[in-house]
């Protein structure tokens, strides 16, 4: 027996044609009433994988009858997803991406001792810059370190081995993820540098669920920590296209060059310090409020200003003046010659990203501001169960996985950027 309020939906909605990849988001008081009003949209065909996102917002318990709903109704060759902050349109709810008819490797990475954190590693990771005094200062790590011992913030990827099942090229690999995905990720661009690489990191759960990060593996157990994912192999008709915007950023100043770098660390900009650069563009500019943050426009080896599609922006975590010394939050080797833009954050009002239009055929992870996480801004409970065919997204505090054709995969963490992935 259908529900009243699927009734009233399926009148209006037309029923989900044969298809690889579906799409719905589901609102609703339970878990439990979110996953029957999904189910009540689907025909009963068991799909060959099904992620599923779910918002901060609900409590551990749910999220445990969330998978046990999923693999007894749906039974799934392979279930994974996790908690995320916010899922598209609907917020509080769920969002589910099934695939039918699908070649998928569906793979888990446990969180251990032999594990590389590599984010953990990188010089100038300590900190961010919370207000314009801080980046006159934090060179203590370099000076402890050493700039003999650091030279690199990459990793030897040859070494790694690739999950079981994906020693052959896939078509596309997606992942959810705790904060370190990159070991993972360097590997995956070692061997497959032009196939498009997605997800998204968890929401950070330790006050929801007890553990850093929540996610489901393919055996639909909860994980604190680890990565989640498939490889698809199907041959598609259309190439999987990843785009990235950046809505909130605006430019400082002009485009520069890196002139000497090491690792994640800038020397030089045009011959300049680059700390002493930025700085000069501070305090030209508008009287700036005590938690702004800085970031920089990185453009590929070769590419300038013209290529803005190709570029990745990130955080400028700490630098010192004095040395010219810049730390760039990447783990991704600079290069000198590679043109740069400093960027700020315009002073926008809370714009969730969650709440942006989804076209048909895509699929949208967006970064969420730090300060206003569904935690700390509570959103409405609705009172009877909302389906939005076609939609599946989400956005997460922690940052977006995005890799593009031959340009390194990365952690996307710039508040209100967003990662749209077409024919799906």
């Amino acid at each position: 027996m259908l529900s009243k309020y699927t009734q009233k939906f399926l009148a209006k909605t037309p029923q989900y044609s044969r298809s690889y990849w579906t799409k719905l988001t589901t609102t609703g008081a339970t878990i439990e009433e979110c996953v029957q009003s999904s189910l009540d949209t689907l025909d009963q065909k068991k799909p060959d994988v099904c992620v599923v996102l779910a918002s901060k917002s609900y409590t551990l318990a749910h999220y445990r009858k969330l998978t046990e709903e999923l693999q007894s109704k749906l039974e799934p060759k392979c279930l994974i997803g996790g908690v995320v902050d916010r899922v598209a349109q609907v917020n509080h709810g769920i969002s589910l991406l099934l695939g039918f008819e699908e070649e998928i490797v569906p793979f888990t990475i446990n969180d251990s001792q032999d594990r590389l954190k590599i984010r953990n590693i990188s010089v100038g990771r300590w900190g961010r810059v919370d207000d314009t005094e801080r980046i006159k200062s934090q060179s203590e790590h370099i000076d402890k370190v050493g700039w003999k011992k650091f030279g690199s913030v990459s990793t030897p990827v040859q070494t790694y081995q690739l999950p079981p099942g994906l020693e052959n090229k896939p078509s596309l690999v997606f992942t959810v993820s705790d904060n370190e995905p990159d070991q993972l990720l360097q590997a995956l661009d070692h061997h497959y540098p032009d196939v498009p690489k997605v997800g998204i990191v968890g929401a950070s759960t330790p006050f929801v669920t007890g553990e850093p990060y929540t996610l489901f593996n393919s055996d639909g157990n909860i994980m604190g920590s680890g990565i989640v994912g498939f490889a698809s192999y199907t041959k598609a008709d259309k190439y999987f296209n990843v785009q990235v915007t950046h809505t909130a950023m605006e430019k400082m100043g002009n485009p520069l060059k890196i002139t000497r770098c090491r690792g994640n660390i800038i020397l030089d900009l045009d011959d300049g310090g680059a700390t002493g650069l930025l700085l000069r563009l501070i305090q030209s500019g508008p009287k700036l409020s005590k938690d702004e943050e800085f970031y920089l426009e990185i453009y590929p080896p070769g590419k300038d200003e013209n290529s803005e599609s190709d570029a990745t922006v990130s955080r400028i975590t700490s630098g010192d003046p004095g040395r010219g010394n810049m730390s760039i939050d990447t783990t991704a080797d600079l290069q000198a010659g590679q043109v740069v833009q400093f960027m700020r954050k315009r002073n926008l009002e809370f714009k969730n990203v969650s709440s942006d239009p989804i076209e048909k055929d895509n699929i949208v992870f967006g970064v969420s501001e730090k300060d206003h996480t569904i935690d700390a801004s509570p959103v409405q409970i609705p009172d009877e169960a909302n389906v939005v065919p076609d939609v599946f997204g989400a956005v997460s505090e922690n940052g977006v996985i995005v890799g593009r054709s031959d340009i390194p995969t990365e952690i996307l963490d710039v508040p209100f950027s967003k990662v749209t992935i077409n024919n799906f």
